[in-house]
């Protein structure tokens, strides 16, 4: 059955391309109202999609810097909130106090179905943040009527997180970072990419450690590392020593990520731990394969031998294995490449999201 038109708010206090991509989607049978951090806005949603936007959707912005400002923010998004007077709001946990008083306030009046990416924190930085806003997190999951998370491995980890038997909506991670222009790049052979904030469990050291056992089989390849991150400072001697490897330590607007991404033949995901991964959606959306951590959500993400290849984590050696496979197996690597553009327009594709979720709402949370 397909779902009735409704109106609903996408709450997007981070997460801007990904909320404005689903509000997008969404917005072919519903009324929306897009409500976007300003500074996240800017640094992740270009003009071209916003002015694409369908009629059906309205966006708004607010401000998130300063006590002063947030105060104003908070009383604009609920009286905007009110008038619209939506079906349900889809939230994004981000677990800052603003977005907790959002909660509060409008979770009274309307279901909030909140996206949970995250069900448990990353270790290294996240973990400090989680508990210094633990609070806000406990404020956001108990406002909320139900679930939205990404794959079964965050279902289990989200359901051992919570308290009760609320219920619980999982789809894939939408594509992001996604060029609108038509003209796809072709890939360079033998480009490797790791993309995002280099934070301890991406596993940044194990990838370095199975590029050098690439360099002294003699496999050709080149490693590109774009991102920030305290990882990238803390080995930059050692990635100085690869000849093979190439640094773009800089923040990349979606344009030229999306260009990053279509110039490699493969992504690679070394995480020692994960949930979900939006590199993983992104790499999908620009048709790239994974070479992919066998661990949390990336292992429900990324199939074997279908839309890329697993390693077991922490394994440098595995590693190097699977990547020299990629990279001297031509069939295998054309293969896994047209499983990554089919993961991208079925189970990742943002109108299969949006419909998972409106089905969702219509039958579950309007008639709790």
């Amino acid at each position: 059955m397909k779902p009735k038109v409704a109106r609903a708010v996408v709450y997007a206090p981070h997460f801007a391309e990904y909320s404005t991509r689903l509000a997008f989607a969404l917005g072919e049978a519903a009324e929306v109202l897009l409500i976007l951090d300003r500074l996240n806005r800017e640094q992740e949603v270009e003009p071209a999609l916003l002015a694409a936007l369908p009629a059906r959707v309205q966006w708004m912005e607010f401000e998130s810097v300063g006590r002063f400002a947030r105060m104003v923010s908070l009383v604009h998004i609920v009286l905007r909130v009110l008038a619209f007077r939506p079906h349900v709001i889809f939230m994004q946990e981000q677990i800052d106090a603003l977005s907790a008083w959002v909660a509060r306030t409008t979770g009274r009046v309307f279901p909030i179905l909140l996206t949970v990416h995250d069900p448990a924190p990353h270790s290294g930085n996240d973990a400090q943040y989680v508990i210094d806003n633990a609070q806000n997190r406990r404020v956001l999951r108990a406002t909320a009527r139900a679930y939205h998370v990404h794959g079964p491995f965050c279902r289990r980890q989200l359901r051992r997180e919570i308290e009760g038997d609320k219920p619980i909506v999982e789809t894939a991670h939408g594509i992001i970072l996604v060029s609108d222009s038509s003209a796809r790049l072709d890939p360079e052979q033998g480009r490797i990419l790791m993309f995002g904030r280099m934070e301890a469990y991406k596993g940044l050291d194990v990838l370095i450690n199975a590029i050098g056992l690439l360099e002294s089989r003699n496999i050709p390849h080149h490693l590109v590392i774009a991102g920030r991150g305290p990882e990238l400072d803390r080995l930059a001697p050692t990635l100085a020593a690869r000849r093979s490897v190439e640094i773009v330590n800089a923040y990349l607007t979606p344009s030229e990520a999306s260009r990053q991404f279509q110039r490699a033949s493969i992504v690679v995901t070394p995480y020692v731990n994960a949930t979900q991964s939006g590199v993983v959606a992104a790499a999908f959306g620009n048709g790239r394969p994974v070479v992919a951590s066998n661990t949390g959500g990336l292992a429900d993400a990324v199939v074997h031998e279908a839309n890329g290849l697993l390693a077991p984590p922490g394994d440098a050696l595995a590693l190097a294995d699977v990547l020299q496979r990629a990279l001297c197996d031509v069939p295998l690597l054309q293969h896994i490449t047209r499983g990554a553009e089919a993961s991208a327009t079925r189970a990742f594709a943002w109108r299969t999201v949006a419909h998972s979720l409106t089905a969702f709402h219509q039958s579950t949370i309007s008639g709790a």
